[in-house]
């Protein structure tokens, strides 16, 4: 079976990936959030990896997990920062350029014979005149997203000595429950009775390319099936020839959705700014009105036309898009899914609105990373020369013993955070308070333990500048999940007491090996996968 790394694999592309090629191929999955947070389903060839391809640390230790394994036939590199505010966020940089370096140091690492890499035919200039790009065009528009596509190519020329690189040029890609934030708040927009639900701005004639889900999905396949015969490098466009304007779009959603045609109303150009403008400032000032989707910058891109040619790729390739999943063709599927399934119809595209550059969690879990061994020297300290009597018991541990318990649990507590999974800790936990329990310690001590450990860290965080405005965050990802472990551990000795006295649970194949226990929850930290996906497997690894 060839192997894949597939990065970007919560996002609404990736997530796609993933059911349509998890029967062919076993799949590392890398995404910044956990497999529960993306609502991805379990699957035996789908070995999900929560990791930040910025960090380049991590991203050598996933190359090492994954090399350990076997190594990697290809990587479809997906992640990447895009939101619609247009300003240079230092994101577009971190991920999209830094990270994809990093991605492109994992193909080396994991021994990959081809790179594929999502970029946009949206790093094109868009023109007054109908501008056709192709494989050839250069990526010239001059902003953020654009540069960091084209500095991206750069690299994969550069690394294209190394295997196989591939620059997939992407039209915009929609689905059978549309997922592209702008035809949604398009369609959103014209099938309402908002008092707006008829105006286009200027004579309609914006236009660009869309490509359905399943074609981006064939394009891809197609480029792995022929690697071995390609260049080197390559430039190919996901797209079908033309462009589809939003006045079409217009008349055929409209048509379809009230069952006759609707008469836009075309907004000059010179109107929509002060149009624009008025919408932000009714969304500011009363409730009634939703801050607007569409952006002042947008207003630029009034009547301006990129039309695709992607016939050097559909040669090349022996592929095009299927005819009945051009866009024009598959309105009908997408109102049929608004119509009779609104609320996850709503769901989905409002979730694909969402971008978060930084994650809270991820920002804790760095800072719980970086301060740990400064961390740990005080929490030792308040527990090991404490003068409370409920730490006693762990005073006259030796320093091994001593060690492995509070590495363990500092470094279960980091996976926690990093995967946004409390029942990882909830798991965990059991383990270490039966081996407690076996140990004769009190719910009482093991709990006051883990009170330490709250204290210590949320004062520690709180003096973080990078934190300073996540304090809510930071008491709901430490205080609440040790709060959480304390109830568990109570829990878990009142079950123990009824089930088993404490003389022969020392004697019982469940008391876990701390060092075993230790290592499992060092590799979780370093990067949540879903290797332990239950607690059955979890207990047969250990």
């Amino acid at each position: 079976m060839k192997t894949i790394i597939v990065t970007g694999a919560s996002g609404f592309i990736g997530r796609y990936f993933l059911d349509n090629l998890k029967e062919d191929y076993l799949i590392y999955a890398i995404a910044r959030r956990s497999r529960m947070e993306a609502n991805v389903p379990y699957h035996h060839n789908i070995k999900w990896i929560q990791g930040d391809i910025s960090n380049k640390i991590s991203m050598y230790e996933i190359g090492d997990y994954i090399t350990n394994s076997g190594g990697a036939d290809y990587i479809i590199h997906l992640a990447a920062f895009y939101d619609f505010s247009y300003d240079d966020n230092p994101e577009y940089f971190r991920s999209n350029i830094l990270g994809t370096e990093n991605v492109l140091e994992l193909g080396k690492q994991t021994g990959i014979k081809c790179f594929i890499f999502s970029s946009s035919i949206a790093g094109c200039k868009f023109m007054a005149q109908p501008r056709i790009v192709d494989e050839t065009t250069p990526l010239d528009a001059d902003f953020a997203y654009a540069r960091s596509k084209k500095a991206g190519e750069e690299l994969l020329k550069k690394y294209s000595v190394f295997f196989k690189c591939c620059s997939v040029r992407c039209a915009a890609v929609f689905s059978d429950w549309c997922e592209y934030a702008p035809l949604y708040k398009f369609l959103d927009t014209w099938l309402s009775k908002s008092f707006d639900s008829k105006i286009i701005a200027g004579r309609g004639k914006s236009a660009i390319a869309y490509i359905h889900i399943n074609d981006l999905l064939s394009i891809t396949q197609k480029i792995m099936t022929k690697c071995d015969v390609l260049p080197d490098f390559n430039i190919f466009m996901a797209s079908p020839n033309g462009s589809t304007s939003h006045l079409e779009l217009f008349q055929i959603s409209t048509q379809y959705y009230f069952g006759k045609t609707v008469k836009p109303f075309l907004l000059p150009k010179k109107l929509a700014l002060p149009g624009l403008l008025t919408k932000i400032f009714l969304s500011k000032i009363h409730c009634y009105f939703d801050e607007p989707f569409e952006k002042i910058w947008m207003v630029n891109y009034i009547d301006l036309v990129l039309n695709s040619n992607s016939s050097q790729t559909q040669r090349i390739l022996d592929w095009k898009p299927t005819s009945r999943n051009v866009v024009n063709r598959r309105l009908l599927f997408l109102i049929e899914k608004m119509k009779n399934h609104r609320d996850e119809w709503a769901l989905k595209n409002e979730a694909a609105l969402k971008k978060v550059a930084r994650r809270a969690n991820i920002l804790i879990y760095e800072a719980l990373m970086s301060s740990k061994d400064a961390n740990m020297q005080m929490i030792t300290n308040k527990i090991r020369f404490s003068k409370d009597k409920l730490f006693k018991r762990y005073q006259l541990l030796n320093d091994e013993d001593f060690h492995c318990y509070t590495s363990t649990l500092y470094h279960l507590l980091m996976a926690t955070i990093r995967s946004n999974d409390r029942n990882l800790i909830l798991d965990y936990i059991d383990d270490i308070a039966i081996r407690r329990f076996a140990e004769g310690f009190l719910p009482e001590e093991v709990c006051a333990t883990l009170q330490t450990y709250k204290d210590v860290i949320i004062e520690e965080l709180l003096k973080n500048r990078d934190l300073m405005h996540f304090n809510i965050q930071i008491y709901d990802n430490i205080g609440l999940t040790l709060q959480l472990a304390q109830d568990e551990v109570e829990d878990m000795y009142g079950k123990l007491i009824i089930k088993m006295p404490i003389d022969k649970i020392s004697e019982s194949d469940l008391v876990p090996d701390c060092e075993e226990l230790k290592r499992m929850i060092r590799q979780l930290s370093a990067f949540y996968q879903i290797a332990p996906d239950t607690k059955i497997e979890r207990k047969k690894i250990i």
